[in-house]
This record gives structure tokens, sequence and C-alpha cells, in this order.
């Protein structure tokens, strides 16, 4: 299958998953100049910045071992533009990752944090 398709469909799986755990999604793949946030959402009193990474299999390693250091910089760069520009500077963030691979959901909370 196709890496990007693939993806698709892993993010809306994920996003699937995420909304019945109680996540409210305020946006999905939010792009600006400095990259781009696969899903921002709501859980609790965080604003929640979700990297979805999808795998066939873990021939590869697991999905979040894709998350690298410098994917995670661009995630908060992203996440820093986002806040700004949504007046929600201050406010309590999280980052997440979440893992689909083989139809099965893993999310990681606090994945990393800045």
């Amino acid at each position: 299958m196709n890496t990007h398709i693939e993806g698709v469909k892993g993010e809306n799986i994920a996003a699937r998953y995420l909304q019945k755990h109680k996540y409210k999604i305020l946006e999905r793949n939010f792009r600006c100049r400095y990259g781009e946030i696969d899903i921002i959402a709501v859980n609790g009193n965080f604003v929640c910045f979700i990297e979805v990474k999808t795998r066939g299999n873990d021939k590869f390693g697991l999905p979040r071992e894709s998350v690298t250091d410098y994917k995670r910089q661009k995630i908060v760069r992203v996440a820093n533009y986002w806040q700004y520009r949504n007046d929600a500077v201050g406010m309590p963030v999280r980052f997440d990752v979440v893992e689909v691979m083989q139809g099965e959901v893993n999310i990681i909370k606090d994945a990393f944090r800045i």
C-alpha cells in the first residue's frame, strides 16, 4: 500500500480512537511554515499536539521510534505557533504520539516534553 494512503488511513483510525477516549479534536493536519501537526485536540485541561505514526508491521521498529529529536523540535515549533495564533499561550500542553499498527492503536500520552 502507498505510504501516503496508509498514513491517511492511520490518521482516520487515530482520530476515531481519540474521540472515543474523550479527546475533542480542534484541527487535523495543521500546517504552517514551521511544519505540520497531525492532530490538535483538547483532553481534560490540556491542549494536545498529537503525532500519528502508522506502520504495517514492526520490521523497521515501532512507529513511535520514528519520532526523532528533529521531528520533536518541529512539532514544538508548530505547537508554539499554533498557540500564538489561537491566543492559547500559557495553556497547559501535552505532546502525545499515537501508534497505529495492524489495526491496533496505542496512545503514548506525554510522549515528550519541551
